[in-house]
Order: structure tokens, then sequence, then C-alpha cells
């Protein structure tokens, strides 16, 4: 992290993903589970307008859980999701 002028800070990313949707998750999720794969570490931030996830989402959409199955096939077990970060 380093300090620009009028004391706001900046930090350095390798990616930068636009947008939280499913798209962008799923694309920071791939990155790093293929570097996981590799033995390679890589810093990943998702920007995002709302002020969390999903705040953006106005649709009451059943969601269908086919594509984070084969994206991440434990998903449904306790504490995955916060062993992908």
């Amino acid at each position: 992290m380093r300090w620009l002028s009028g004391g706001r800070e900046a930090t350095d990313y390798d990616v930068e993903v636009v947008g939280a949707g499913p798209t962008g998750l799923t694309a920071a999720i791939r990155l790093k589970q293929l570097c996981r794969a590799v033995d390679t570490n890589i810093s990943v931030c998702v920007l995002k307008k709302g002020s969390e996830v999903g705040a953006h989402v106005l649709s009451r959409n059943v969601f269908d859980p086919r594509a984070l199955d084969e994206l991440i096939p434990q998903w449904r077990q306790e504490d995955v999701c916060l062993s992908l970060l």
C-alpha cells in the first residue's frame, strides 16, 4: 500500500476484475484456482459499485447451482468459500 496526495491510499493488484456479478466473481475465483494449481499466488481485486456484493440485484431469481457445482464442487460444505480467499 502507498499513499497518494490528499491522504488517499493506493494498493497495487496483479488483476482487477470489474463487477461482482456472476461473471466477475467466476473469473476471480477461477483465476485463483488456476494459480493455486501451479503453486503461484497473485493478488486479485474485485471492484463493485455497490456497498456490497449483490447490492444492485433487483430480481428474485431462482438460482440454478449447476455452474457453481462445476466451479466449486464442495461449495455446499461449511467454510469452503472462506478457503478460496
